[in-house]
């Protein structure tokens, strides 16, 4: 199997928990839309592809398969864009700080995604101000926190450079000699 250098880890493994954990925060965030609006899955996977696609003349298979794309990429993007907050949970307790940090990442995923992407490429239509608790705090209380965790969680996976190695990459040290 072929190893990423940068993680150490097998590159599938890596790409693999990251797709799996996406779809499954997927399934759970087109649930909630689903029952929220007590709509067949296959119209809200609609709703999402309208996003980027003209759905009008696909066929309801390419419509929920372009849906279910475009809600892995977005939380894919959303788990990928929570890599720099790792740092914030080194000390302390990483788990309570998960919960806290990754409800103000939620939060402000959700206002980017809905307010600020999604309006560049498609307008949405507003569906009122229980709609938007509602999904925001799905992001928030939800989507933010497993986010924050999968980044936490590959994140610890990479080796980490340790001793005399870290203090020659900080600057602090020489590299050894080799003895001739």
């Amino acid at each position: 199997m072929r190893q990423n250098a940068s993680t150490g880890t097998p590159f599938g493994t890596t790409a693999g928990m990251l797709i799996l954990v996406a779809a499954a925060m997927g399934a759970i965030d087109l649930a909630i839309a689903a029952i929220y609006w007590n709509l067949p899955l296959e119209r809200i996977l609609r709703s999402v592809a309208r996003w980027f696609v003209d759905v009008r003349s696909m066929a309801p298979v390419a419509v929920a398969m372009a849906g279910a794309l475009v809600q892995l990429a977005m939380m894919l993007l959303m788990i990928l864009g929570a890599f720099p907050l790792v740092r914030l949970l080194e000390s302390g307790r990483p788990l309570l700080r998960i919960g806290m940090l990754g409800a103000l990442y939620g939060g402000a995923f959700y206002i980017f995604q809905f307010h600020v992407l999604l309006p560049l490429f498609h307008p949405l239509p507003d569906l009122g101000l229980r709609w938007e608790l509602a999904c925001f705090a799905d992001y928030a209380l939800l989507l933010g926190p497993c986010a924050l965790y999968a980044a936490h969680v590959l994140e610890s996976k990479k080796p980490r450079a340790g001793g005399a190695l870290r203090m020659v990459a900080m600057g602090g040290l020489e590299p050894p000699t080799p003895a001739l």
